[in-house]
């Protein structure tokens, strides 16, 4: 093996608006991730470029807010938590 594991992802979200028009997105997801033992962490400061530590932070603070409805966190921690078991 090239030390590097394939990590594949799927994300689908459907949105109707308000005139009934349905949105759909899907988007796949596939990375190289170096090959880790199990008291290692991913470390995007050694392991991204600028561009893909950008998008890091866009997406956590996208999916955990600072600031947000405690129902909306609870919606939020059970997704993510179902997502990273599947």
């Amino acid at each position: 093996m090239n030390g590097q594991t394939e990590r594949h992802g799927h994300v689908s979200l459907t949105h109707v608006g308000a005139d009934g028009v349905v949105t759909r997105t899907d988007v796949h997801v596939v990375a190289a991730l170096p090959e880790t033992s199990d008291d290692e962490c991913f470390d995007p400061e050694t392991c991204c470029d600028a561009m893909e530590r950008s998008l890091i932070a866009a997406m956590r603070a996208y999916l955990r807010p600072d600031v947000a409805p405690e129902c909306l966190m609870a919606r939020l921690r059970e997704t993510l938590d179902r997502c990273c078991c599947e």
